[in-house]
Formats: structure tokens, sequence, C-alpha cells
């Protein structure tokens, strides 16, 4: 589900489908409009895809060898913890995936406020606003985290450096000016429908959030296990600020620095907690010892010991973690599955060429579940009707040049779309049915032994026939004179 969530995204954009309008969507919207920008250049594969996320990690691995340069550690040392970043940052989940595209805009904001500050170049102030939008247009969270934090923090700079305050808010403003200019043209280039992307990607989003809040956990000695080689940076940095010489030239803007990576680094643990969602911010480690190995050359010339020993530290849990994420692929629920079994997805499509195939699914028998695929697509192929496609497995669409109509981008029942007794389901319900009678739609498919049951979620059994037509497909009838479908 995770990895091929956004797949059909790109796909259903070429075809000249709005997100909010045409789907229901509660993720943002900014990676299908990419995604279908890669997949117009490239056609639509999975490499195309890769090469998505992979170019993001490249962007966003470059700007902190930039940064770290910029701040005075040296280029060999910036590339070294560069490339630890890179290791741990994409490549976790690996496809295109919306709290990673998120997480990059809004670090490229907090890098922007470090620039601006340090070198007094305030174009970058301008840039943070549009950088916070296109992160909040990739998910809402951790961008709103980030904006909030970027608030402060620029608030808490201006008191800090008051003879610097009135070119940082007029930056500010005029960023803000432009940002706002650009979500407009977003908005009506894309004819968006805007109560549609407040009721999807707002309030019904928000709901999900209000839960999550509400039953995580913040237990410290629990939090400080599952992150501790981040607290450890963190603590270490942490306790740097007062050591700072206190007549150093501009020992303001480096208490500012450390306390800006600092804040990102307890916004991103925030959001990992309240996601529910696999572990991803473990790049965090590189991040926080490159800053780390800056003030400690810069206030301990002389203690390499120390400095050689958070050195060996980093390496050692980046190697550790890239093992768990990257080789056993834990994001993706394959750290229990023995990978080596996964087969050559091309053998399912020539689309899906470069990808081995194996899901937690099938662990031990990918071939039966290409084969279920297979027939599953041969079966709707031949279906000549306009029809529904319910499933998780988003290649199939495009892989067989179809639109689906499905109602929504992703089939996650109380996550990607509200259920019976969840607010906003009547709402979500409508938008369905409308979805149907607008398109003329005769049958639902479901793809998948976890999506059999989803049209029962939404309309009431007296509206359709069901009947199972392969090892994962079931064939749903609809009945127009039933009382949902009037």
């Amino acid at each position: 589900m995770d990895n091929l969530v956004l797949y059909n995204g790109g796909y259903r954009i070429l075809k000249g489908y709005v997100p909010f309008n045409d789907y229901w969507l509660i993720t943002g919207p900014l990676l299908d409009y990419l995604n279908s920008i890669f997949f117009y250049l490239l056609g639509v594969s999975w490499k195309s895809f890769l090469i998505h996320s992979s170019l993001f990690n490249v962007l966003i691995s470059v700007s902190t060898y930039l940064l770290l340069v910029n701040l005075n550690l040296k280029k060999e040392w910036s590339l070294f913890y560069s490339i630890l970043f890179a290791v741990l940052m994409y490549p976790s989940v690996g496809t295109p995936f919306v709290d990673h595209h998120s997480t990059i805009f809004i670090l490229l904001a907090f890098y922007s406020l470090i620039v601006g500050i340090n070198n007094g170049n305030y174009f970058y102030i301008t840039i943070i606003p549009t950088l916070s939008v296109l992160s909040f247009l990739s998910k809402q969270t951790p961008s709103a985290y980030g904006i909030l934090g970027l608030f402060f923090l620029i608030i808490f700079y201006i008191i800090l450096e008051k003879k610097s305050a009135k070119k940082v808010i007029i930056s500010l403003i005029k960023g803000s000016i432009f940002s706002l200019i650009i979500l407009f043209i977003f908005f009506y280039l894309t004819k968006i429908n805007l109560n549609n992307f407040i009721d999807q990607y707002i309030l019904y989003a928000q709901t999900i959030g209000n839960i999550r809040i509400h039953i995580a956990g913040f237990e410290i000695l629990n939090l400080l296990i599952e992150f501790k080689f981040i607290f450890i940076f963190l603590i270490a940095l942490f306790c740097i600020i007062f050591y700072i010489p206190k007549k150093k030239l501009n020992k303001n803007k480096h208490y500012f620095n450390i306390t800006v990576i600092i804040t990102f680094s307890l916004l991103m643990i925030l959001h990992q907690k309240l996601t529910f969602n696999q572990n991803y911010i473990f790049f965090l480690i590189p991040l926080l010892a490159a800053f780390l190995h800056i003030y400690f050359v810069f206030i301990f010339p002389k203690k390499k010991i120390l400095l050689t020993f958070f050195t060996i530290v980093c390496l050692l849990s980046v190697t550790k973690y890239h093992l768990r994420f990257n080789e056993h692929r834990k994001f993706n629920e394959l750290e229990n599955v023995n990978i080596d079994k996964a087969i050559d997805a091309k053998i399912l499509h020539k689309s899906l060429s470069g990808l081995k195939w194996i899901t937690a699914n099938y662990p031990n028998n990918p071939k039966k579940e290409i084969n279920d695929l297979k027939n599953a697509m041969k079966i709707i192929n031949q279906d000549l009707t306009k029809k529904i496609i319910l499933t998780n497995y988003q290649f199939i669409a495009p892989a067989l040049s179809i639109y689906d109509y499905s109602p929504n981008q992703w089939h996650h029942p109380t996550v990607s779309f509200p259920i019976k007794n969840q607010k906003y389901f009547n709402k979500y319900k409508d938008f369905f049915i409308k979805n149907i009678n607008k398109n003329n739609i005769l049958t639902i498919y479901t793809v998948g032994l976890g999506e059999k049951n989803l049209v029962e979620l939404i309309l009431d059994e007296s509206c359709f026939e069901k009947k199972q037509k392969g090892n994962i497909v079931f064939h749903h009838k609809l009945i127009k004179y039933c009382k949902d479908l009037k």
C-alpha cells in the first residue's frame, strides 16, 4: 500500500482527472502532479517512479552539503555527513512518499532560515513561505509543525537581534505574498474545488490527527530508547550552547543555528510519534552529528578524541539503520521476510521492470501473488463496461491503460476515507455515489483479499450482487434502483 499509493495518482493526472474533484484525497496533491511530470517525460513505469524520489534525495542531500560548507565545515567532512544523510533520507521507503517530500521542503525552509541569518542574505528568508506551502501541499504534517516552529524561531531571532527585525519582517511579507500567488495559480490551473479541498484535506484529515493525538503515547523513557542515537546528539548539541564563549564574534548566530536544528529535530520526533507509520527520521543522526562537529571544532579544537567518539557513533548508527531499513526493508513490512525469494516483476507487467516483487501478503510465494494478479488483470480487461476498481495494487489501471474511476486515492478504511459512524462519512458517501452516477458505473471490482469488503463499508448490501471471480477478485454488480443509488 505505502509503495504504490502515489503510483496511480500521477497516472490519473495524465488522464485529466483532478484530485479532490474526481477522487477523494487526504494526502498531498502536489506529489500526484509531480509524478505526472515524471510519467509524462519518462513514461508510466516503476523506473520513472524511482527517478522521482531519487532526484529529491539528491536535492536535499546536496543542499545539506552546501549548508554545512556554508557553516565552515571542511568540504571532506561536509561530503561525509551528506552521504550518510543521503543513505537514510529517502532510501528507507524508496518510492515517492508524502512524509518524505513534506519533510524535504520544510527542511529546506529551515536551511534557508539558517543561511539567510548567517549570511545576512534575506532572499533566503523570502523563499521560506513558498517552501512551507510546497511542504503543506505534500502533506499536512510535518509541514504544520515546521511552519509553527519557523514562526517562533523567527520571533526569537527578532528579539535576539532587534536591528535586523525590519529586514526580516519585510522579507517574510514579500515571501508570503509570493507564496499566496503561487497557491492561487496552483488552484487556478488545477481547477481544484476549494470546498472539496477544505473538506477532505483539512477537515476530515484533522479528525484523523485528533484521534492519533488522543491515543499516542509519549512516555519519555520509551521515547529516549526508541530514538536514542538522535537524543545522544541532541543532548550534546544542547550542552554545546552553554560553552559558546560569551565574547565570541556573532555568538547570537551560533546560539540561533543550534536552536534551529534542535527545534527541527524535536518537531520531527513529534511528527514521527503521531504518524503511526514506520520510523523514517533517522536521517537526523548524521545531520545533528554534522552540526555537533562544526561547533566542536569551533569551541573545543583540541578535544579530538571526544569528536572521534561522536563520529564513530554516527557512522555505526547510520550503518545499523541502513541495514534495517534499506537492506531488510523494515519500512515496507519486509524486515522478517526473506527478500531473496523476490522475483522479477517484469513478468507481471513490463512497466514494473526493475522491481523485485515480494510483499508481506505472500512472503513465501510471490509467484502465486503475481499469478493471482495477472488473472485479476485479465478478468478486469475482459469487462468492457465502465467499472470502479478498488485495490491497493495501484499499478493495475496504468498497466491496463484504463481509468479505474476509484472514488479515492487509496483504500485504507477510517484513514484514507471515513466509514459508517465516522465524521464526514455521509459527505464521503455522497461523493462516492455521485462518482457512480456521473460516470454511469455498472460494476465495482475489488482486487486483494484485504479489500474484498470495501464496498460493504460504503453502500447498503441491497445495492449490489457480489461474486468472487478469481482468487483475489470480487465482482459487485450494482443494483441502480436500491435506496442508496436512487
